[in-house]
């Protein structure tokens, strides 16, 4: 509950820019024997109103919520008399509470109360590790049967995460707990397993001591809920198809289980590949299936332990009887195209093209020069929309380049072949793209299976994984320019990937270490860490 009772300052002076403070409580905190009645937080400087509510959480939970009342630079929170005994009360503000010229509190701030002699010292701990704001739920165990259904009632204590994704819980009473971390956007609620987004610790329960302090309790939570899914279906022409998924499948391309389904019977898949620009797309083939009718693509999940990578989908699409019989066109490389060649291996040039072609049929129909010599090549169809061309020697860096394709000895599948006679790309070389490597080396690691995991953090993130040795050392090669993010962890399963548990069946995440360090790769330079103690980092 809340009501307000809001006093304006006056207008004019210098912007206010300081953050606003607790600068006393009434009773004072640490008070100890409390009975309930009213509790007076004095700050600094005049609040935002319209930022109390919802920074303010008394901890543990009480049904119903306390009426706080907010009267200028004074709030006032009316809690009930009939508190339980021998319970320490913690009202948590956290960094959202606001000054009328929306300044925020430098920190987060916990006062504590207890209805018994002595407040409550136990504190817990850690860093969530997240792309977006997240909040940290606690729940005190009350028996068996909360123990595996803690999560379907609201946390008795919340707090969320800074910036950097650090989180702490005091003033805690010895006793069995567990965390879950969540999106900020469901802080504060009981958890919905297959619609909440969550990580969770490789503790199983979490066994506090009086006055113990537990630190480097951290979490990882995925960066999406649930997982790929089919998105659309599209039948193009004659015999091919193109599904599009929710994400870039081009891992999984193998592994995706897809039936195709007529009024009548399942329908036999000649080919799937992956589309050759967009790694979302899987294109199909179907032949000789000329029906004007439906058809329905099924996708069935995958999984990685309880984990859907692949989530189950069907769509239905009307089957397009009509061929294309448009010329067909050369999509990729375009005129003057700058392409990236690299050093150290000879980097094949993708052609691809609009519409599906006849790879058994179209030979030797494509010429390369370098200025005006022509410069001999091999060349291998991927699939029937693209092939990739590679000289025999490296490419030149920063050279021109033409590419001429003959159409008489294109053959298409469906639809004409080039307009022009002779299609003719000019594109241009890059400088050499350098890469960078990363040696290292653990200490006082357990002798468990443990991989390196580096996360990019520019535009286009990237996942960079390898095992480590049973030395404790480790090599990756070949690592784009950037700054990167280093994740250690216990591959427990074996499977080459981060485990982060599930709430229901319960089960703990695969532990694990953060680098606190941003690791900066450079092109053509070694970076070499030595004696990596991960102990020591949260």
């Amino acid at each position: 509950m809340y009501s307000c009772a809001a006093i304006q300052s006056p207008p004019g002076g210098a912007k206010d820019t300081t953050p606003p403070e607790l600068i006393k409580t009434i009773p004072s905190n640490g008070t100890t024997l409390y009975q309930g009645g009213k509790i007076e937080l004095v700050f600094s400087e005049y609040l935002n109103e319209a930022t109390v509510e919802k920074s303010i959480r008394i901890l543990p939970t009480l049904d119903p919520e306390p009426k706080i009342i907010y009267k200028g630079k004074r709030l006032f929170i009316n809690m009930p008399a009939n508190l339980a005994k021998d319970q320490t009360y913690i009202i948590s503000i956290d960094r959202t509470l606001q000054d009328e010229h929306k300044v925020n509190l430098s920190h987060g701030i916990q006062v504590a109360y207890s209805t018994g002699e002595t407040i409550a010292d136990g504190t817990i701990s850690g860093t969530v590790s997240y792309h977006k704001p997240s909040s940290v739920q606690l729940w005190k165990i009350k028996d068996t049967d909360d123990l595996k259904l803690f999560y379907q009632r609201i946390p008795d204590y919340v707090v969320d995460a800074s910036d950097s994704g650090f989180y702490e819980f005091r003033y805690l009473s010895n006793g069995d707990y567990r965390i879950v971390a969540v999106d900020r956007s469901a802080s504060g609620l009981a958890i919905v397993p297959e619609r909440m987004i969550y990580g969770l610790t490789w503790d199983s329960l979490i066994v506090l001591d009086n006055d113990q302090d537990i630190t480097n309790l951290n979490i990882r939570m995925p960066q999406k809920l649930g997982g790929i899914k089919m998105s659309q279906a599209e039948w193009q022409t004659g015999d091919w198809s193109v599904l599009t998924f929710s994400e870039n499948i081009n891992n999984y391309v193998s592994k995706i289980d897809i039936k195709v389904r007529d009024d009548d019977s399942t329908l036999i898949m000649s080919e799937k590949f992956l589309d050759p620009l967009d790694p979302s797309k899987l294109n199909i083939i179907i032949p000789d299936y000329r029906q004007n009718t439906f058809a329905t693509f099924i996708t069935k999940g995958l999984y990685q332990q309880d984990i859907s990578i692949i989530d189950s989908g069907l769509i239905k699409v009307r089957v397009d009887t009509i061929t294309d019989t448009s010329n067909i066109e050369i999509i990729s490389p375009k005129n003057k195209y700058l392409f990236s060649i690299d050093s150290d291996s000879t980097s094949p040039l993708l052609i691809v093209f609009s519409n599906l072609v006849d790879t058994s049929k179209s030979n030797n129909f494509i010429s390369l020069y370098q200025d005006s010599l022509e410069v001999p090549f091999t060349y291998n169809w991927e699939n029937p929309l693209s092939l990739t061309l590679t000289p025999k020697d490296n490419w030149i860096p920063k050279s021109h380049y033409k590419l001429s394709v003959n159409s008489n000895r294109l053959i298409t599948l469906y639809g004409e072949t080039l307009s022009d006679s002779l299609k003719t790309i000019s594109f241009k070389t890059s400088e050499f793209i350098g890469y960078g490597q990363l040696i290292g080396d653990f200490i006082n690691l357990p002798d468990v299976n443990h991989m390196v995991e580096l996360y990019s953090f520019e535009k286009e993130p990237s996942i960079f994984r390898t095992v480590v040795n049973s030395d404790g050392t480790f090599k990756m090669k070949r690592l784009p320019e950037g700054n990167y993010k280093l994740f250690l962890f216990q591959d427990d399963n074996k499977d080459g990937r981060y485990s982060f548990g599930m709430i229901d069946p319960f089960s703990t995440s695969e532990k694990f270490y953060v680098l606190t360090d941003t690791l900066k790769i450079r092109s053509n330079w070694d970076l070499e860490l030595n004696q990596i103690n991960m102990e020591l980092n949260p």
